[in-house]
């Protein structure tokens, strides 16, 4: 009896990929295609554009800052570094999907203007969950990044 539900488990699993409109294995395709017009719309501070990789219930986890819900809420998170004049570059280390579901671990450099107008320099990792939307692409459905910068003295 045991063997019979692991049985159906796995073959209802493998029946939830196989059923998607598109292949299962698209996503690391789509996330590294999405990687340069992506870097290009942050660098020039296109907050819409960069928004847009976002699906619409999508979660951002930044440091130094609250959890930004929704699409309209990561914009205004991005707008906010404006002044700071960001210049992003970053690159996945690895990408797994399943099915649906893709996840991106990556690292990132992020060079920026200070509020005093000295340059700040940031690196670290990130990792980013991706959905395949039901028109086929990929939204980015959370995002979060992670210093190698030490703790600000105290």
């Amino acid at each position: 009896m045991k063997r019979l539900m692991i049985l159906t488990v796995c073959s209802l699993t493998l029946l939830a990929c196989a059923s998607t409109s598109m292949s299962t294995n698209d996503a690391e395709a789509a996330i590294r295609a999405a990687e340069g017009p992506f870097i290009a719309a942050f660098n020039a501070g296109d907050w819409a554009t960069v928004s847009s990789y976002y699906a619409d219930d999508a979660v951002t986890l930044m440091p130094n800052t609250d959890v930004a819900r929704g699409r309209p809420a990561i914009q205004q998170l991005f707008s906010s570094m404006g002044p700071m004049k960001p210049n992003l570059s970053f690159g996945p280390d690895r990408i797994v999907q399943s099915c649906d579901v893709a996840y991106e671990i990556g690292h990132y450099q992020m060079r920026m203007t200070g509020p005093n107008g000295s340059p700040m320099n940031d690196a670290g990792k990130y990792l980013t969950v991706w959905r395949r939307m039901p028109d086929g692409t990929w939204k980015i459905v959370a995002d979060m990044i992670n210093t190698n910068q030490p703790p600000p003295a105290m």
